[in-house]
């Protein structure tokens, strides 16, 4: 299966958007931050829980920058990109030696000792922002420099986590006693985790696994459809019945119920819309395939048309040559046709053309096929035939012509055949050697086959010095009983 993705042009032009968003909002939401914690103003919102520190202000403005390089060709620009990046690390990873408790103090207690402790928050970031900017700074110089997408995309699924841990505390303030998970990590800087890692995803939507979202196909649809919801409602289940129990006194158990009920609910219709989106897949495929067969098929015999004739030869011709298997070719053509017109009308011999096309059906094995080449010609594709087998079959087909009912005057047909037994040959070739054949055996007498000789066919055509070529108008002994072909 090809690994090539269709990619629908909306959804990556909504990426892309998205992501220069989100680095819009990380630098202001940072630079806000920065100013508020030296100036003690109230600029951005806490949001609940303690309220950004000074690293992790930082560390939002230096990814936001960096991620706003993305779009740049510039080497340098990038370079710089790169290097911010590993300063949101190298920040994180100092707040996460001064948790360790080894009597490390680093950048963040510098600039409590500088600015006077106890006057503002402190500068050190909390525990998980840290871990979330440290996985942030090694997720942006990967997709920068195109470098280990597995890593990166694990880098990307660690600060989600985290981010989305941050959001589900959010979810219990309304009835929460004591210490929640906003004492360890901020819900704006959770939020702005998220953005900042789906900003970074978003930069590159034809990889990772923002991939398979922006795809032209049905389960790029069925992604953009689903995961969002997937995402946001459980947590704004929780959010909305915590809010019931704790607010307007509804009980736990009722709570808990309308949990349930909805969340089974939300399953159920994520299911449905699947469903239907599969169902309707369906239905378009069934259609594309009506279709196709429709215009690969004779309107007047119902056999195949000469786009299916060469789509045929196409594949068999070009099938690997240790795996091709031979086949052979009939062309056949009624004799006298356009007598039985002029005397009968064009309507009676659109009749005899759809009997032939019967007949054809009727006599040759599932196997093989049969096409309706243009006006009164057809052509048989026989597979697993050879030059000697052929007399046999044509020999059949001859005499279901020869002895069929026909209402008005019987008919006959004269066949060429010719066998693809050169490992070069092409389509072309081999119509024209079965033409040859067809147009010796009209000159012969009609109602007869004839076919290409041994040396002829290996020749790749009949020209001049070639064998003459072998007629039958008789089945040799010993030939296959009909319907053995």
């Amino acid at each position: 299966m090809s690994t090539e993705f269709v990619h629908s042009r909306w959804a990556l032009r909504g990426y892309l958007l998205y992501s220069r968003l989100a680095s819009l909002l990380m630098i202001l939401v940072g630079l806000g931050s920065g100013v508020e914690w030296a100036t003690h103003s109230d600029l951005v919102p806490a949001l609940g829980g303690r309220d950004m520190r000074l690293t992790a202000a930082v560390c939002i403005l230096l990814s936001g920058l960096a991620l706003g390089a993305v779009g740049s060709r510039r080497r340098r620009v990038r370079g710089l990109a790169s290097l911010l990046c590993a300063v949101v690390a190298v920040l994180a990873a100092d707040s996460l030696l001064e948790y360790a408790g080894v009597g490390y103090r680093g950048i963040a207690a510098g600039l409590d000792a500088a600015f006077g402790e106890g006057l503002r928050p402190p500068a050190r970031m909390a525990e998980l922002a840290a871990c979330g900017f440290l996985l942030l700074g090694g997720q942006g110089p990967l997709i920068l420099n195109g470098r280990a997408l597995v890593l990166r995309e694990l880098f990307g699924l660690g600060v989600l986590a985290i981010a989305m841990a941050s959001l589900a505390s959010l979810a219990f303030v309304p009835a929460q006693h004591g210490e929640s998970l906003l004492e360890r990590l901020p819900i704006l800087t959770g939020v702005l985790l998220l953005f900042g890692t789906l900003g970074w995803m978003s930069s590159v939507p034809t990889t990772g696994l923002t991939r398979l979202s922006t795809a032209a196909t049905l389960g790029g649809l069925l992604a953009r459809s689903l995961l969002l919801p997937a995402l946001l409602l459980p947590l704004a289940y929780t959010f909305a019945f915590k809010l019931l129990e704790s607010r307007f006194g509804v009980s736990q158990i009722v709570a808990s119920t309308l949990g349930a009920v909805f969340t089974g609910g939300s399953l159920a219709w994520m299911i449905w819309l699947v469903a239907a989106l599969l169902d309707r897949s369906e239905r378009l495929r069934e259609a594309s395939l009506q279709l196709r067969d429709a215009a690969d098929t004779d309107a007047l015999t119902g056999l195949g048309n000469r786009r299916k004739l060469d789509g045929m030869l196409q594949r068999l011709l070009h099938a690997d040559r240790r795996q091709r298997l031979p086949f052979s070719l009939l062309m056949l053509d009624l004799d006298h046709f356009k007598a039985y017109n002029d005397d009968f009308g064009h309507p009676a011999g659109d009749d005899a053309l759809r009997e032939i096309g019967r007949l054809l059906r009727a006599t040759l094995r599932p196997e093989d096929a049969a096409f309706r080449y243009g006006g009164e010609e057809f052509v048989l594709v026989i597979h697993g035939a050879h030059l000697h087998q052929l007399p046999a079959i044509a020999e059949r087909v001859l005499h279901a012509v020869r002895t069929n009912a026909w209402p008005l005057r019987p008919l006959t047909t004269s066949i060429g055949g010719a066998e693809a037994c050169d490992a070069d040959v092409t389509a072309a070739s081999l119509l024209q050697r079965a033409d040859a054949a067809l147009y010796r055996a009209k000159h012969n007498g009609r109602d007869r086959f004839e076919s290409t000789g041994r040396a002829e066919c290996l020749a790749g055509g009949s020209g001049p010095g070639s064998m003459p070529a072998r007629s039958w108008s008789q089945p040799p002994l010993g030939c296959r009983a009909a319907g053995s072909a």
